[in-house]
């Protein structure tokens, strides 16, 4: 399929995610390299924490959400993401958990000061295998818009 411009989108339209299995390996790394926590690293430590188990870090759900999402997109033709909706958490992830994220696009509008692009938003729902709510948040995008001169 070509590139998607900013007219190819409707709003409400859903993304086809990919689940996500967050593995104990994955949940470590990850927080070893960007959010040392000990309720992340460390399992003793985590045992004792309000936690009572290892927990994936918020950056690390975030991160992985935003690998499927973004391959869910295929081909758009985004310039720049210009900012995100207010992340709200809900539910830990833990070792083993299976996220499903539920994405569409939404607030769809064409720039006043520049035509030829256009701003769009992401908002997503994630859930875990047990249907929990984990975290719902939302990308914003500047996109361009199809070229009316060339009809590219």
């Amino acid at each position: 399929m070509g590139i998607k411009y900013f007219e190819d989108l409707n709003d409400g339209e859903h993304l086809d995610c990919n689940s996500i299995l967050m593995t104990r390996e994955s949940i470590i790394d990850f927080a070893k390299a960007f959010d040392p926590q000990p309720f992340h690293i460390d399992e003793e430590a985590a045992d004792k924490s309000i936690f009572s188990g290892l927990v994936a870090s918020s950056l690390h759900t975030l991160s992985a959400c935003t690998r499927v999402v973004v391959g869910a997109q295929g081909k758009v033709a985004i310039l720049s993401g210009v900012g995100m909706h207010e992340v709200k958490m809900f539910n830990p992830v833990r070792p083993g958990d299976t996220l499903s994220v539920d994405a569409w696009w939404t607030e769809l509008r064409r720039s006043v000061s520049k035509p030829d692009r256009g701003f769009a938003a992401i908002r997503c729902k994630v859930t875990n295998q047990r249907g929990e709510p984990v975290v719902e948040y939302g990308y914003r995008y500047l996109l361009a818009c199809r070229n009316i001169e060339t009809g590219l």
